[in-house]
């Protein structure tokens, strides 16, 4: 069982007079009902407490009474500065605070909208231990990276196939009231987007045009520049990672369709977006006089790509880089290869659609899940004590003799960490918002000692995957691999070939 900490954010929309949202009476339903504790820390209780409206203030402590309080740290102003970052008022004071109480394992997770809270936990190595309230009810429901809902692919659209009414474009009006006529504007003029559907409604949204050059604003620099008008993922959905789903297939598209520049403008008060955008290379290069910040991301292809550079690596993503030191082959289970790459699925032979189907649902070419992710985790027992970042990552589907699919090599991606776990708790940190382990499956994974964990960056699949004959024949194996193996020399230079010849996004 777990001790959640709730942020003022939690707490007021859950306890105030108006109507709950429902992600928020599903979190502290589940709470309880899963056995796990929440509480309210006294850094809280003080942001309530600077509250100007008399009556709400007085109606919030009220309701926080009911919850067990933590307390503040022992540090000082300078030791909280010093380990939780600059603090210039109040409210940084209290978030240090709390971050204080995670640091020091007073609790396991703190739950909170504030996306600079996040951001403060992310600089500090505290991220994976921060949760939106869609990443707790993930977490409490024994899933971490993925949703049950069944989610269509991303799928490329006119704006007019659009239901008007969708409660994604209340949600943008609410936000920028003259969207709803910029939005008739786009029907009209076969404005197209993509889109990620559930069953019955939009569940994300990006908007987007081939911009003139004469219509850019200051600072996006390209002939060619594709603009993201709108990015948006739906209340239901946030924390499942589609807004990382949406930008892969952006930055895909702009890129391999020859596109100098991306860019988008964003609010100020958008952090979440910002911070995403901001770690795929996207960076703030103006202002606009309503306050958006324009955000752009340019590809410089005349310089050769160092894959061990991992800034640079992540900045010009999905750029594949020119020079590789160091390459792996990672043999996966089939089960937990279908969770990591769903879409592999409609590449590899023999793969029986419908029993594949109803294993996981979220598999088939027709579906999709916030397991397409950018940055993915995987988990296993190996010898092998370090993986350098950069090092190209092909993995090795294991053959399933059930369905009779065959092994081969068809995902590909280039490592950015590698950590040794020693326990539950250190498993949850490192992949509790990229990995697609249930609670359960962590719990026993941990059990058996030499478990490692890969981050990746997934850059996509071989149009044609390397079977076992043919892995074995041009020399990459000697023959199905039981841990990681090194690739090195010639064997690198002709995966590396191979790889840049045959790769695509999706």
């Amino acid at each position: 069982m777990a001790k959640f900490l709730l942020d003022t954010n939690i707490l007021i929309p859950v306890e105030d007079a108006r109507a709950t949202p429902d992600s928020y009476a599903s979190l502290l339903r589940d709470l309880q009902a899963k056995g796990h504790t929440s509480h309210i820390h006294e850094a809280t209780l003080a942001d309530i407490k600077r509250d100007p409206d008399v009556s709400r203030r007085s109606i919030s402590l009220s309701k926080a009474a009911k919850y067990p309080h933590v307390k503040n740290s022992w540090r000082d102003a300078a030791a909280l500065t010093k380990d939780f970052g600059e603090i210039r008022n109040d409210n940084d004071l209290s978030d240090a605070h709390i971050l204080s109480a995670l640091y020091d394992g007073i609790v396991d997770a703190l739950i909170t909208e504030d996306q600079g809270l996040h951001t403060r936990a992310h600089r500090r190595g505290l991220g994976q231990k921060v949760l939106t309230v869609r990443q707790a009810l993930d977490f409490i429901n024994g899933t971490y990276a993925r949703i049950d809902y069944v989610l269509k692919s991303v799928s490329r659209k006119f704006c007019y196939e659009l239901k008007p009414s969708d409660p994604i474009f209340g949600s943008l009006i609410e936000d920028y009231p003259p969207f709803a006529a910029w939005m008739e504007k786009c029907r009209k003029n076969d404005r197209e987007c993509w889109v990620v559907e559930d069953d019955s409604s939009i569940a994300a949204l990006v908007i987007f045009k081939d911009e003139a050059s004469d219509e850019t604003p200051e600072g996006v620099v390209g002939e060619r520049v594709l603009k993201l008008c709108t990015f948006k993922v739906s209340e239901r959905y946030r924390g499942g990672r589609l807004g990382e789903q949406l930008l892969r297939q952006a930055m895909c598209f702009a890129y391999d369709g020859g596109y100098h520049t991306t860019y988008l403008t964003v609010f100020p008060k958008q952090i979440a977006l910002r911070e995403l955008i901001q770690s795929f290379g996207f960076r703030n290069v103006s202002e606009q006089s309503n306050g958006e910040l324009v955000y752009a991301k340019h590809w410089d292809r005349t310089q050769k790509l160092d894959a061990s550079d991992a800034v640079r690596v992540r900045r010009n993503y999905p750029a594949w880089p020119s020079i590789f030191h160091n390459g792996l082959i990672v043999p996966v289970r089939p089960g937990y290869h279908d969770r990591l790459f769903p879409e592999a699925a409609s590449r590899l032979a023999d793969m029986p659609g419908d029993l594949f189907a109803s294993a996981w649902s979220q598999g088939t070419p027709e579906r999709s899940s916030p397991s397409n992710s950018i940055r993915k985790v995987y988990l296993g027992y190996t010898p092998t004590s370090e993986v350098a970042p950069g090092t190209l990552i092909a993995f090795y589907r294991s053959s399933d003799n059930e369905t009779g699919v065959k092994s081969a090599i068809a995902a590909v991606g280039i490592a950015e960490r590698y950590d040794h776990i020693a326990d539950y708790e250190q498993a949850v940190t490192i992949v509790a918002k990229r990995s697609v382990y249930t609670n359960e499956e962590l719990e026993s994974l941990v059990r058996k000692p030499g478990l490692k964990a890969l981050t990746f960056l997934f850059y996509g699949y071989l149009k044609e995957p390397l079977q076992r004959k043919d892995v074995e024949g041009r020399g990459l194996l000697d023959g199905p691999p039981q841990s990681f193996v090194g690739v090195s020399g010639n064997r690198l230079k002709l995966l590396e070939q191979i790889v840049r010849g045959n790769l695509e996004a999706a």
